[in-house]
């Protein structure tokens, strides 16, 4: 086999908002690929469709909410050794612009923002995100 270093053959990725949309689709594609995924978001069901449409094996699926700190904090500690992140976690809201008040900002960038980067921040501290590639 020729030498890829995009390959993700059996690297281990997170790829957080994995229940829909862009998440989604990332994690089914790096399954292609060939990486071993971990999914994660809020909302079971569809996250589990998620898991059923990854191929290969290898993968697992962990549910958590980011607007709950504990959840992050949790997620870090079953999480195992990670090649890679995908933060894809986010939410959006359609409002004109007048209408949208402080706690609906606050929501938005804690969970677009604030919460990958605590999450990035404590996978680092525990030492779970490899350094170069193999």
């Amino acid at each position: 086999m020729k030498y890829n270093p995009f390959s993700l053959q059996e690297k281990k990725i997170l790829i957080t908002g994995a229940s829909s949309g862009i998440g989604k689709a990332t994690a089914i594609e790096c399954s292609r690929m060939g990486a071993k995924i971990i999914i994660t978001g809020r909302n079971k069901q569809r996250l589990e469709e998620t898991y059923q449409s990854l191929e290969g094996d290898g993968h697992s699926m962990m549910i958590a909410d980011f607007e709950q700190e504990n959840d992050i904090t949790l997620l870090v500690e079953k999480l195992p050794d990670l090649d890679g992140i995908v933060h894809c976690a986010g939410v959006v809201t359609t409002k004109l612009f007048s209408f949208i008040n402080r706690d609906e900002l606050k929501t938005i960038m804690d969970i677009n923002f604030i919460s990958p980067v605590t999450l990035t921040q404590a996978l680092l501290e525990k030492k779970k995100i490899k350094k170069g590639s193999s």
